[in-house]
Order: structure tokens, then C-alpha cells, then sequence
């Protein structure tokens, strides 16, 4: 074996030539496939980045109208749920039913089997059904020093209805109930009433309470129960008075010395002063 490489020899005539002339036109169809792909690729990227712009592109708007057309609701009085408008019917509706001048004003609204108002004036509570007894307006009134509180809460009415079915046609399918309204003062955060066995929370608002306890269109009002009871609390739960505390208690005005809550037969000595309301 040897380690020598063999001699060099001498192309053909003509062959170096033909050999040259391949290898260029090898390298040159190599070429152009090695930058046919980057082409191909940059075409594709074109594509895709047109179609996305196509895609993204934003839905004409639908053109606005030069004048917006919209309603104006009634804005609702605040705490009673009803337009300004009502608030206003209601006073004058209720004041004129009870019989009286001027208009009374609305403490709260209430509708739940029946449509009822708390009002004041400076002198009155007015309790007022409305649209009761085929009428718009049915009130009554009572006289009290409104500007005063006999201690933390008053007891300003505490009546009973018996069921439409004992009151006439115009009160067909109306429930009987009993009914407790007054005034408190900040102190109080809950009135509760008991009557007939049970006790219901009293509505808080505007620094009144109010409350009907429904009973069915055929209730009479029973006789010879105990009378309701109405309690206020502080935020607590402490008891700050009772309605039947109130009954043995009297009241005067600091003012003018005046007894306007209790037994009025007592003197100012034998009172306590009563506080402003609000």
C-alpha cells in the first residue's frame, strides 16, 4: 500500500470547459431557490397582515340624529316615591277633606292593602285614606302641639276599622284594621305596636311613625281586649318609653307653662317639660 497521491493528469481537450459551465448553472438554480422561499414567506406575511387590517376595520356608525328626542319623566319627591305633583294633590286633597284652610303637610305615604297619608300642620294630625269609599280623599283631624314632643315620641292616633263588608257597598273587599301613627325624635330608631296578640314595626320616616295592622273584610273590632301598645328603641335597643307609660305622665310647654300632653287638670309643678319636635 501507498501513501502517494496518484500522478496529475490532463482533461480531455474541451471537458474543463463543459465542467466549469455546469457547475455555474448549478449554483445559479440553487440560487434562485434559496431566495424564491424569503419571497414566497414575505408575500404570505403581506396577506395575512391585509387581511387582519380588513378585518379590524371599524363598522361605518349608523349617522346620529342633529336633535335627540327624549322623554322627561316626573322627578319623584324625595322619600315618597311619587312625582312632586302627587305630593302636592295629596296635601291639598287630604287638607280639603278634613274640613280645614291652608294645606297640610305630607309626612309619609303609604300603599299597601290601602292607600294612606300621614300629614301636619302646625296645630293638626290629619290621617287620610285615598281612593277609600268611592272617594278620592277621606280625613280626619286632631288637635296637637305639633311644635312639641311629650318626652321621645307622641302617640297621635290609635284607631280601628272594621272590615269593608260591615261598612257598605263602597267598601266592598276593603280589610278591616287598626292603625298607629305619632312623632319621634332623633333618639328613636324602631316603633313597635302591639295589639291582638302580636307586634309589627311601625314605618320610620321624615320623624313620624306609622302603621295599619290589616286584619279580613268581614273583622269587627273586638271588645273588651287590651288596648295597643306602643314601644320606641334606640338604635341599641333600648326601650326609651311606652304608650302606656305616657298615659300616667303629663307634659307642659316650656314656654308659657302650659300642660299640652297628659292630664291637663295638673299644674306645671306636677309635669315634666316637654321637648321640641325637630
Amino acid at each position: 500500500m501507498t501513501s502517494m497521491l496518484p500522478p496529475t493528469r490532463d482533461l480531455p481537450p474541451g471537458r474543463q470547459a463543459r465542467i466549469r459551465a455546469e457547475v455555474e448553472r448549478a449554483a445559479t438554480r440553487r440560487g434562485s431557490r434559496r431566495l424564491a422561499v424569503p419571497i414566497l414567506a414575505a408575500a404570505a406575511a403581506v396577506a395575512v397582515v391585509t387581511a387582519g387590517i380588513v378585518v379590524l376595520r371599524p363598522t361605518p356608525s349608523l349617522p346620529v340624529p342633529a336633535v335627540q328626542i327624549t322623554t322627561s319623566p316626573a322627578t319623584p319627591s324625595a322619600g315618597f316615591g311619587v312625582p312632586q305633583e302627587a305630593v302636592e294633590a295629596i296635601e291639598t286633597g287630604c287638607t280639603k277633606a278634613a274640613g280645614m284652610q291652608g294645606r297640610a303637610k305630607l309626612h309619609q305615604l303609604l300603599d299597601e292593602q290601602t292607600r294612606w297619608a300621614l300629614l301636619y300642620t302646625d296645630k293638626e294630625v290629619l290621617l287620610c285614606s285615598i281612593g277609600s269609599g268611592g272617594k278620592d280623599y277621606r280625613a280626619g283631624f286632631g288637635k296637637r302641639a305639633v311644635a312639641l314632643l311629650p318626652g321621645h315620641f307622641s302617640v297621635e292616633g290609635g284607631g280601628a276599622t272594621a272590615g269593608g263588608m260591615h261598612l257598605g257597598p263602597a267598601y266592598a273587599g276593603t280589610p278591616g284594621y287598626r292603625e298607629a301613627v305619632g312623632r319621634i325624635d332623633s333618639k328613636v330608631a324602631r316603633v313597635t305596636v302591639t295589639a291582638d296578640g302580636n307586634t309589627v314595626d311601625a314605618k320610620i320616616a321624615n320623624g313620624t311613625y306609622a302603621l295599619r295592622m290589616y286584619y279580613s273584610q268581614s273583622w269587627v273590632i273586638p271588645q273588651g281586649v287590651p288596648d295597643p301598645v306602643v314601644r320606641a328603641y334606640d338604635a341599641g335597643g333600648t326601650l326609651l318609653g311606652t304608650s302606656s307609660d305616657l298615659l300616667k305622665e303629663c307634659f307642659f310647654d316650656p314656654a308659657t307653662g302650659e300642660v299640652v300632653y297628659g292630664d291637663k287638670r295638673k299644674t306645671r309643678d306636677q309635669c315634666r317639660p316637654a321637648s321640641p319636635w325637630k
